[in-house]
């Protein structure tokens, strides 16, 4: 930094990787460096550190230290090429580390093996955060990480790491000071989403926000979402934000194709498994039941939605999920678990299929040769049909039962100080017995409103999504007992 050299940030091209990229970017120019930033194209590179895309930079300018966000645990071969360009590398992330650690000038990654570090579930964007508070200290400026924290918030919650912990720290901490942003970038999105001035929840990241910067990279480069939060003028952070939405429609559209696809290939894996188990009933099979484990393949899917097509499936039938784009001879894939199984290690079992691999508990990313999956289906089922068949129910905590007359303010209030919810940190779940639905509405493409009346007053209620698959009786009479948030 002192010599003057480009300092290279090499970022992933998701919320969590943009996130950190701009929270890096901004401390190390504001503490004297110069410093830019690559993220690969994921049509085009794909995930991870790759030497190709350092090369673009470096006929450009010259490169001596490399910075990897998000990425870059996996990449044994890449780190020892670069340093064979004479280029140093210092890792940040947060996925789980090979057995093998890439020979990196530093590793900053608390799931490493002997990192002391007491917190080991931050977020790609907490670990960077955690690096650009050290830059700052040791730098002597006076620089404030209130700011900061909007930003990691933001990232912490997008990539759905566990709401505990420091990460329940800085998602509180950050999600309060963003109601009114001074982001010029953050401040145009927010008054486009109609937010602006009002609390933030992390549903709010979850579903709306985030799913917009995500969406650049999804479909083409993540540069939209960074310039963003860099714009300079309120007319320049209007026009991209106009950009990101038009791409998240496009997204959704693509999703939506792909995970039709999909789900017509689990309803022919369901009508199978139920044939095997009641063989003598193959025609009119009496119970549709869901393998294991799905593995969902076809070809040339689009890349950039086939996590949200298996985090989707994984959800609505319970079962983790891989789906794969077929593209000639190779398949890309990315795969999604429940709450009760770790599939990182159900795939580290079989590592030796794939040509890449890496992610954590409940998120993998892979590739493998197409002509594999076959075998990948075979083993991965055998390793899943060996686990115990309580992980695979669907089983509701009921925190408490509650009557409609308990729902007052001094009870919102309370619940009011559990927030943020998200993953690691779930909204109650409540349970009301003998209910009657004495009215209801279908809006949007898949939503229900209901009235709802037990016999201590009415409430209000909304089923989204998967409103269809609420049974079309309910409300016809009969009382019923129902769980909510």
């Amino acid at each position: 930094m002192h010599d003057g050299e480009t300092i290279l940030i090499y970022g992933d091209y998701d919320v969590d990787g943009v996130t950190s990229i701009v929270l890096l970017q901004t401390v190390l120019r504001l503490i004297g460096a110069d410093a830019d930033h690559v993220v690969p194209h994921r049509l085009v590179d794909g995930y991870g550190l790759k030497l190709e895309v350092l090369e673009r930079v470096m006929a450009e300018k010259a490169v001596r230290l490399v910075i990897t966000v998000d990425c870059g645990i996996t990449s044994v071969d890449p780190v020892r090429r670069a340093i064979d360009r004479g280029i140093d590398v210092i890792i940040t992330d947060h996925h789980l580390p090979p057995g093998v650690l890439p020979d990196a000038a530093a590793v900053l990654n608390p799931k490493q093996p002997g990192c002391a570090y007491p917190f080991k579930e931050l977020a790609g964007v907490g670990v960077a955060f955690k690096l650009c508070c050290e830059l700052v200290r040791r730098s002597g400026k006076r620089i404030s990480t209130e700011s900061l924290l909007k930003i990691a918030a933001i990232g912490t919650v997008a990539d759905v790491a566990p709401l505990v912990g420091e990460n329940r720290t800085i998602a509180w901490l950050g999600l309060n000071g963003l109601s009114n942003p001074r982001n010029r970038g953050l401040r145009a999105l927010f008054r486009r989403l109609g937010m602006l001035g009002r609390p933030l929840r992390a549903v709010d990241v979850g579903f709306r926000i985030g799913p917009r910067i995500n969406a650049a990279g999804r479909l083409a480069s993540a540069e939209t979402a960074i310039n963003l939060f860099a714009a300079e003028t309120d007319e320049i952070a209007w026009n991209l934000c106009a950009e990101l939405d038009r791409m998240n429609t496009e997204r959704q559209a693509v999703e939506l194709e792909v995970r039709t696809a999909a789900e017509e290939q689990v309803s022919e894996l369901r009508g199978l498994a139920a044939s095997e188990s009641h063989p003598a009933e193959t025609s009119q099979p009496r119970d549709r039941e869901t393998p294991r484990v799905l593995i969902l393949a076809g070809e040339n899917w689009h890349k950039g939605v086939i996590g949200l097509a298996a985090g989707r499936i994984a959800q609505k039938y319970h079962r983790p999920t891989l789906v794969m784009s077929m593209d000639g001879q190779t398949a890309i894939g990315s795969a999604r678990s429940i709450p009760t199984i770790d599939l990182h290690a159900q795939l580290e079992s079989i590592s030796d299929v794939f040509t890449h691999f890496g992610g954590h508990e409940f998120a993998c990313g892979f590739s493998l040769p197409s002509a594999r999956i076959p075998e990948l289906r075979t083993r991965l089922g055998e390793a899943f049909d060996r686990l115990d068949a309580s992980l695979f129910r669907r089983d509701a905590r009921i925190d408490g039962a509650l009557a409609f007359a308990e729902i007052d303010r001094e009870f919102l209030a309370a619940h009011e100080m559990l927030q943020p919810f998200g993953a690691g940190n779930p909204q109650p779940l409540f349970l009301t017995r003998a209910v009657h639905a004495i009215a209801r509405r279908e809006f949007g493409e898949d939503c229900l409103e209901v009235t709802l009346e037990d016999a201590s007053g009415r409430a209000a209620a909304v089923r989204w999504p998967s409103a269809k698959m609420l049974d079309p009786h309910f409300g016809n009479g009969s009382r019923s007992d129902i769980i909510f948030h």
